[in-house]
């Protein structure tokens, strides 16, 4: 059954055609990745399919009754909202029907017959519905998703506004997942979530039995979850079945195999021309020489697609610093509450180092934007890890609080 049709599709931002009579179709649980480089469209495919963005023409049909849940990350979370009431909104659609429930239960005590037959069959239909939804295992369904995604250690009573930005985006993931839609549209989810939490997505979308378009540059991850590839480029949409991996397959064997036709049409057509331009002139060869030419004005020619300008940069080196380019001492990181321990550390010239750790642990608050112009521009690869809870540096563990 077909949850989605979009047909003769065409966009584009001033000159430039971002879609040009492109079709789609969504099936009934099929797991969708939406590939294509940057530019290339993905999001706005995203944007016109919920109807956030109209197009300049096509039409966009969704079957009756669907429910589509779409991750946004720019939503807005209310000052006073727990994680718990963000989380437990999902349901709000059961809440309702269970108020309009007990209407009708309340207005049985009144009702003649042939009104209580109406409200008996209204209230039994409401009912299924919401053990259907397992409406009862509300607040249990919501720990579960709370401990998934890590929230629970957070506190699922803490308001969400003090949350950082990856912590936020895990709450509305969740909220997303407890919805359960016929339809998920998820455009980079694994943006702001911790390795593991990936993982645990990774299982839940994999079991997922309804359908999902999915958008992400974390390869495997997409490689892992779906099932279908939509490939975006030139303006155009082509569908290949299978994961990336089969995709990336055939999408270079069609590649190579239209650069051999490509080379094989131009070396027809250099051999015609160099025909023409040599017999057009001559009596006894003019007629060949004409049918030659026919040739070359009915052929379909075959077109490669533009390569398209990588990025270059280039950076004007600075004079070398001295040793260290950082140096702390009894240094506390946070916010209105220490963070860390005081910490004393430094970096020296040429060293390269990672900061890992959690989501909303405090990593943003180890580095300082002031110190950015003494970066080093060139130096031998020296790795050390900063890890938090624990700090490595030099042999020696820094505990964090």
């Amino acid at each position: 059954m077909s949850i989605l049709n979009v047909e003769k599709l065409s966009h584009g931002f001033g000159d430039r055609a971002i879609f040009t009579d492109v079709s789609f179709r969504l099936l009934k649980g099929e797991h969708v990745g939406f590939v294509g480089a940057n530019g290339e469209g993905k999001s706005t495919f995203m944007n016109i399919i919920t109807g956030k963005l109209m197009p300049d023409e096509g039409k966009i049909e969704w079957s009756k009754n669907v429910r589509v849940g779409y991750l946004d990350q720019h939503a807005v979370l209310e000052k006073g909202q727990t994680i718990r009431d963000v989380l437990q909104s999902a349901f709000a659609f059961l809440f309702d029907l269970e108020a309009q429930m007990n209407g009708y239960y309340a207005e049985m005590a009144e009702a003649d017959e042939e009104r209580m037959n109406f409200l008996m069959e209204e209230t039994g239909s409401i009912q299924e519905l919401l053990e259907h939804h397992d409406f009862y295992i509300i607040d249990s369904k919501v720990e579960e998703i709370g401990r998934a995604l890590g929230l629970t250690d957070i506190g699922l009573d803490k308001d969400v506004t003090e949350l950082s930005g990856g912590q936020r985006t895990k709450v509305l993931m969740g909220k997303l997942l407890l919805e359960k839609p016929d339809i998920l549209l998820l455009d980079e989810p694994t943006n702001y979530l911790d390795e593991n939490h990936i993982e645990w997505l990774k299982r839940y979308l994999i079991d997922y039995e309804n359908a999902f378009i999915l958008i992400s540059h974390d390869i495997p991850f997409l490689n892992s979850v779906v099932n279908l590839i939509y490939h975006v480029e030139n303006a155009e949409l082509n569908r290949y079945v299978g994961n990336y991996e089969k995709f990336q397959e055939v999408y270079e064997m069609k590649k190579a195999q239209l650069e051999a036709a490509y080379r094989k049409q131009q070396q027809e057509i250099e051999d015609l021309k160099d025909f023409v331009a040599r017999n057009k002139a001559r009596v006894a060869t003019r007629n060949m020489a004409m049918s030659r030419q026919k040739k070359l004005d009915k052929m379909d020619v075959i077109e490669l697609a533009k390569e398209k300008p990588k990025p270059e940069f280039n950076f004007k080196e600075a004079r070398a610093s001295g040793r260290y380019i950082f140096q702390t001492e009894d240094l506390v990181i946070g916010y209105d509450k220490p963070l860390s321990r005081p910490l004393t550390l430094s970096m020296e010239r040429g060293q390269k180092i990672a900061l890992v750790g959690a989501n909303g642990i405090g990593k943003p608050h180890c580095s300082n934007p002031s110190l950015e112009k003494s970066l080093p521009s060139a130096a031998k690869p020296h790795w050390e890890i900063i890890s938090i809870p624990v700090i490595l540096s030099r042999k020696r563990n820094i505990p964090i609080m």
